[in-house]
C-alpha cells in the first residue's frame, strides 16, 4: 500500500496599507482560496493559505472599505521565511506616495521580503500600480514590467529614479495584461499586472 501524498500548502501574503484598491486584493484573494487539490467544494484541500498582512489591525482601503487584517507587519516579518508569495496591491496615487514616500512599514516589509534568502523560489507579484511601490525599491531594475496602462509613464520614472539610487540595469516598462519578469539573483520571481479589470 502506498502512502499517502502530502500536498504543499503555499503561503501567500497580501500586503494591505490606507487606500489600496479594493479589487487588487480582493480579487487575488477570492481567485486563490478557491484553489484546492480535491477540487471538493464541501471540504477542499485548499493549496494556497492565504493572510492580509497590514500595519493597523483595520485598514481602510479604496472605495471606502475598512478590513480587519490576519497578522501584523511585525508578526509577519518574524515568519519572513515562511512566505511563498507576497501580493502588493494598487490603489490611487496619494496611497502610493503615502508607502513609497515616507519609507513606512509596508515598503520595509516589501525590502525584508526582497532580501530574506531561501532555497527555494518566492514569486513578488503587483496588481495594477502596487508596481510603482515595486520599483520604488528597486527590485524591478533590469525586468521587463507592467502597471494599468494610465500609469506606464509614471513606472518608468519610478523604475529610472531607483536605478540610480540602487543601481542596476534599464527596466522595460510595457504595456500588457501581466509580465513574468524572471527571476532575481537571489530567487525571487518578479510577476506585475496590468490590473485586475
Amino acid at each position: 500500500m502506498a502512502a499517502a501524498t502530502v500536498q504543499r500548502v503555499y503561503d501567500v501574503g497580501i500586503l494591505l496599507y490606507p487606500g489600496a484598491d479594493l479589487l487588487d486584493f480582493t480579487a487575488p484573494h477570492g481567485v486563490l482560496s478557491h484553489v484546492s487539490y480535491n477540487n471538493n467544494p464541501a471540504a477542499p484541500d485548499r493549496v494556497f493559505s492565504i493572510r492580509l498582512i497590514a500595519a493597523h489591525e483595520w485598514i481602510t482601503a479604496s472605495d471606502p472599505v475598512t478590513v480587519k487584517r490576519h497578522i501584523s507587519i511585525t508578526d509577519a516579518r518574524k515568519e519572513l521565511e515562511n512566505f511563498d508569495i507576497l501580493i502588493v496591491p494598487g490603489g490611487p496615487a496619494p496611497a502610493i506616495s503615502g508607502v513609497v514616500n515616507a519609507n513606512g512599514p509596508e515598503y520595509e516589509f516589501i525590502k525584508s521580503f526582497i532580501h530574506e534568502s531561501r532555497n527555494e523560489e518566492r514569486i513578488l507579484m503587483s496588481i495594477c500600480s502596487g508596481a510603482f511601490i515595486l520599483g520604488a525599491t528597486g527590485v524591478l531594475a533590469g525586468k521587463t514590467v507592467t502597471t494599468h496602462t494610465m500609469a506606464l509613464e509614471g513606472l518608468r520614472a519610478i523604475c529610472q529614479k531607483a536605478t540610480k539610487d540602487f543601481g542596476g540595469g534599464q527596466t522595460k516598462v510595457m504595456k500588457a495584461r501581466y509580465v513574468d519578469g524572471g527571476v532575481t539573483k537571489s530567487g525571487m520571481r518578479i510577476i506585475t499586472s496590468g490590473g485586475i479589470s
